[in-house]
């Protein structure tokens, strides 16, 4: 009475059956196009992690990519925090690039934590979460 549940408890735990079976797929969606109107105007962001601990506490990576030229800038935190995502910004794109057209991330970057960012450089960047 019990083979259905034992098989299913046996194949969880085997390593060759996960490694070599059927993959699970997520239900197809929609791809939509993200156009730049010109270099650095555009940059995506997100927050990886956590991960284990490295050098310096440094738990999350930070990434932003500019969807015009590709061009990637990462940085290790210990935390996630607004003022942490000001810096980044700060050094790695406004004060290289100028201050972005717009920014999107998904939920990783907290909409809160990324709205308290841009008005301190004195613009109305729009952030899309997506």
């Amino acid at each position: 009475p019990t083979l259905k549940s034992d098989c299913a408890q046996f194949v969880k735990r085997c390593v060759q059956c996960q490694k070599h079976g059927n993959l699970i797929h997520a239900s197809a969606e929609q791809l939509h196009s993200v156009s730049s109107p010109w270099p650095f105007a555009l940059w995506g962001m997100d927050i990886l992690g956590p991960f284990p601990i490295a050098k310096g506490q440094n738990k999350f990576l930070l990434v932003a990519i500019d969807y015009f030229t590709k061009w990637i800038e990462a940085e290790p935190l210990a935390t996630i925090t607004a003022n942490n995502v000001q810096k980044f910004m700060w050094k790695n794109i406004i004060t290289r690039f100028g201050i972005p057209h717009s920014i999107v991330t998904d939920n990783g970057l907290h909409q809160s934590e990324a709205q308290q960012v841009y008005p301190r450089f004195g613009n109305q960047t729009p952030i899309h979460i997506g």
